[in-house]
């Protein structure tokens, strides 16, 4: 039986104060959590990532990747007329829609299903809709938002 829990985790400072994510989380050992949910807006880390806390404001330090790939999706309009839509395409690919808010998806994707796939879904998808992004949260580092982490080699 796994104890399920919340911990708000860093997506980034502004006007020097941390804006922060209640995530969903089960602690594996002492201090050392595993992340149930992919974050809509947390930045490096995935639905079955290990991690622990490395200081009061939310920031973390991944100890072990889950072999998830995390995706973001935001629009300029609400998203619940088309969520089932989309999230259907990405279970075809082995991945599930994790959390929703108005204008935003989350979705958890195994790497195992390729980059090229994932990105064929995705970019065809904003390309259909104007409108809508979408983002790898957890592939390039959240530091510079271009240099890739190359967890998944």
């Amino acid at each position: 039986m796994r104890s399920e829990q919340h911990l708000l985790l860093l997506i980034e400072y502004q006007q020097g104060q941390p804006l922060k994510e209640p995530v969903h989380v089960e602690e594996v050992n002492r201090g050392v959590f595993r992340l149930l949910y992919t974050p809509g807006f947390v930045q490096g880390i995935a639905a079955g990532d290990e991690f622990r806390l490395i200081g009061g404001d939310g920031a973390f330090e991944v100890t072990r990747r889950g072999g998830n790939l995390a995706v973001q999706v935001f629009s300029s309009h609400p998203v619940a007329p088309l969520r089932d839509e989309l999230a259907a395409q990405v279970s075809r690919l082995g991945g599930a829609l994790d959390g929703a808010v108005e204008q935003g998806l989350a979705f958890t994707i195994p790497v195992s299903a390729g980059f090229a796939a994932v990105e064929a879904v995705f970019n065809t998808w904003v390309a259909e809709h104007p409108g809508w992004v979408w983002y790898f949260g957890n592939v390039y580092d959240p530091a510079d938002g271009i240099t890739p982490l190359g967890w998944w080699a």
